[in-house]
């Protein structure tokens, strides 16, 4: 049997974004699978953050954040398990003197430090991949969220993820590596799951959730100038699965 590259202990992409933190921070916005894809199509998901208490799963360098606060959130939390990020996150939001928390926490973990039904919005950018059991971070996700509160959350889109990851089988959960370009001077290898269709939407159903809506992205139609090649390819293949639950 192969050795795993996966690390022995702790959450499996900590080390990974601690050391793209930075270069992510300052390039995700303007690359073509992030700024022109996947953060277009969560927002629009998400709709109106206006006087929400809204929770973010994986707040990387807070983006998703940022834009709750611009877009008129009551409160916004995020937690991510990378130091650096949480970090940088901090940093992005000081202009705001109050209404937000970063924290450092791992969605292995319970979500102990909040209290029952006390947000509106659950979000999650891309950041359930790298959790193998969904079962603890769902759970805690239901308990947080108020009576019809919402959870929106971003994936890979298990076609778009098998195609690149090349796992030994499209069913079930895969431990993948890939080697991110682009945010630093070297290649970073990134621990990660591929996780088959019945592994995104069941776990979701066992933990209580009502599934209201997916959506396969698509990039956002000014990527088609600025880089017609991931357009296409992009246009023709999904890269990301949005999935709208709510708690009943």
């Amino acid at each position: 049997m192969p050795q795993s590259r996966f690390p022995p202990t702790g959450p499996v992409a900590r080390d990974a974004y601690d050391r793209l933190a930075q270069g992510y921070s300052d390039r995700s916005e303007t690359k073509a699978e992030n700024g022109y894809n996947e953060h277009p199509a969560i927002r629009a998901a998400i709709g109106s953050f206006k006087g929400l208490d809204v929770f973010e799963a994986g707040c990387g360098p807070g983006f998703l954040m940022r834009d709750a606060l611009l877009g008129g959130a009551r409160r916004v939390v995020g937690v991510d398990v990378s130091p650096a990020m949480v970090a940088i996150a901090r940093q992005r939001l000081e202009t705001w003197t109050d209404g937000w928390q970063v924290v450092e926490h791992d969605l292995d973990e319970p979500l102990d430090d909040w209290g029952d039904a006390s947000f509106d919005l659950v979000a999650s950018s891309l950041a359930l991949d790298y959790v193998r059991d969904w079962s603890v971070p769902l759970a805690g996700f239901l308990r947080l969220l108020r009576p019809g509160g919402r959870l929106v959350v971003s994936v890979q889109h298990p076609l778009g993820a098998y195609l690149w990851f090349k796992p030994e089988s499209a069913f079930g959960i895969q431990e993948c590596v890939a080697e991110w370009r682009g945010f630093t001077s070297e290649p970073v290898a990134v621990p990660d799951h591929y996780r088959s269709v019945e592994e995104i939407i069941n776990p979701l159903l066992a933990a209580g959730f009502v599934l209201e809506r997916l959506t396969e992205t698509r990039p956002a139609p000014e990527l088609e100038a600025i880089d017609p090649e991931k357009f296409r390819r992009n246009s023709t293949i999904p890269t990301f699965l949005v999935i709208e639950a709510r708690r009943p």
